[in-house]
């Protein structure tokens, strides 16, 4: 996935960022193998047949959801879903720390398909969406609305702001990965036009979320999980009033060396948030936790380690 082009946005710092987009993010082989598959499967309607093509179930919640889902093996070759699952846990885990990606789900939106909005924040830390619709079609809208962090009222005191002033509107381009901060409010944007199921919104979508700490190199994981529990337990300990009012993950990779010190802990993801907007204290507090594993000494080995450590604050997704 080396030609994938990334950006953030409406962040402080690429590993804060709410909202990533990633376009070309699969190999252009594999996206059209699979856009393929899904017109196939709408091919030569007048012979379709039970077996074959009763497999959406239309998702229909009042001012909530209207739209078509199903497993995608059902209409996409297992090997391609699993192909992209791969990919997307790959990338997960070396861009955000993360690797626990659930199997996803194959939506179609057409005329009149949407989603109000809604967040997911007992789903996941983030929730990713891979769209397979086409660039040339003949509906319009599926964009993703992803509302902007913070305040909208205070934001706003003293300037007009309408529609996309209070959210950021993510076009659903053929190959696109978009991976949004499942805690956000967004929605799904009205589809308009031919009911012709190859022209909808096609995607497929799920959640991320971290998981155990991941070790690679030649520390064993128990010799390294003692103590960095003990740092973390001592560090919690001594800040027990912050510690309860902070929510979201934080995502560490640290290098340990051959003798056994730490050469850099890089941050891989801080969506961690404070309940209190004007809480201006969570710069302060990280850089101690990271001067504190800067610190720590480890049994000396045959060669370096690498240690990705997910520390959770609040509640954890199910």
């Amino acid at each position: 996935m080396s030609s994938a082009t990334e950006r953030g946005s409406n962040h402080q710092g690429s590993f804060g960022a709410p909202i990533i987009v990633v376009d070309d993010f699969l190999p252009s082989e594999l996206a059209l193998a699979m856009r393929q598959d899904i017109d196939a499967h709408f091919a030569t309607p007048h012979l379709h047949k039970a077996e074959t093509h009763q497999v959406w179930n239309y998702w229909f919640v009042p001012e909530l959801y209207s739209y078509l889902r199903t497993a995608p093996e059902k209409v996409i070759s297992h090997r391609h879903v699993s192909a992209f699952h791969a990919s997307l846990s790959e990338w997960s885990t070396a861009r955000l720390g993360m690797t626990e990606v659930t199997w996803p789900y194959l939506s179609l939106y057409v005329d009149g398909c949407r989603q109000g909005w809604h967040n997911d924040s007992r789903n996941g830390r983030f929730g990713f969406v891979f769209s397979l619709t086409r660039d040339q079609r003949r509906t319009v809208g599926g964009e993703t609305l992803v509302m902007r962090g913070g305040d909208p009222l205070r934001a706003h005191l003293a300037t007009a702001a309408a529609g996309r002033g209070f959210y950021e509107a993510i076009e659903p381009r053929f190959n696109r990965l978009l991976i949004f901060d499942d805690r956000l409010p967004h929605a799904v944007e009205r589809v308009e036009g031919p009911m012709d199921p190859v022209e909808g919104r096609l995607v497929l979508h799920g959640h991320v979320r971290e998981s155990a700490a991941i070790v690679v190199g030649a520390l064993p994981a128990a010799q390294i999980a003692g103590k960095v529990n003990d740092c973390l337990s001592q560090f919690a300990g001594e800040l027990p009033a912050h510690i309860t009012l902070y929510h979201g993950p934080l995502v560490l990779r640290l290098t340990i060396e051959a003798r056994g010190t730490v050469a850099g802990c890089e941050i891989l993801t801080d969506r961690v948030i404070h309940q209190d907007a004007g809480h201006t204290e969570w710069e302060t507090i990280r850089s101690v936790l990271l001067a504190r594993l800067m610190a720590l000494d480890f049994t000396p080995s045959d060669g370096q380690t690498v240690l990705i450590q997910p520390i959770s604050f609040g509640d954890r997704p199910l």
